[in-house]
């Protein structure tokens, strides 16, 4: 009875808890987009996110991953590709700048 319980109250409550903070996460991630929406807003910093060693056919979407990662720790809201640079034939490495859109009306 006991094991019931607990898995009920998991199923009930813990669950759908952490599905929420699950898809909050998703939302804080910075979003993408051309440099004429983001005139108004804050420069950060450019970004770069490697794709890491291997042979990785598709190293742009693990490099763009790494950038995302690294302006979400810097609390960027937006960010701009600039550039995607290949390391021989399975590797390379995203360029971004990073930008704070927090303030209201800041984005076009």
């Amino acid at each position: 009875m006991r094991k019931f319980v607990t898995f009920k109250v998991f199923a009930n409550f813990l669950a759908p808890l952490f599905l929420f903070s699950l898809s909050c996460y998703a939302f804080a991630q910075p979003q993408i987009t051309q440099e004429s929406d983001v005139q108004n807003c804050q420069y950060l910093d450019q970004i770069e996110g490697t794709s890491g060693y291997g042979k990785n056919v598709n190293w742009q979407t693990l490099a763009k991953h790494s950038a995302l990662s690294r302006a979400e720790k810097m609390d960027a809201t937006h960010i701009v590709w600039v550039e995607f640079n290949p390391v021989g034939g399975f590797n390379g490495i995203a360029v971004a700048k990073a930008y704070d859109c927090q303030m209201i009306g800041a984005l076009n």
